[in-house]
């Protein structure tokens, strides 16, 4: 699936955790593709998603605990928060 067959309403897959949904939204931040899936509300790269009719050989569904849900948000929130420092130089002047 190349990027650009990644659209809202398109059914994918995200192979290293094995969830699958419907693109909900496709957004670039920080130059990068990302598409929100509605079985989780969570943005994946759209680069590392496939279609979930492309899959081939049988799909195991993995358990997923609570602690691999939250490495994954946090591991979004920590690339979210680099992106936020480098749009900002820190610097608190007021005017005057």
């Amino acid at each position: 699936m190349s990027t650009d067959d990644v659209v809202v309403g398109a059914i994918v897959r995200y192979p290293r955790t094995g969830t699958t949904g419907k693109v909900l939204r496709v957004e670039d931040i920080d130059g990068r593709r990302y598409a929100e899936l509605d079985s989780t509300g969570l943005y994946y790269r759209v680069d590392e998603l496939v279609g979930a009719d492309r899959t081939t050989g049988p799909v195991e569904r993995e358990g997923h605990s609570l602690e691999d849900y939250l490495a994954e948000h946090m591991e979004f929130k920590e690339q979210l928060e680099q992106v936020w420092e480098k749009g900002i130089d820190q610097s608190c002047e007021g005017g005057g």
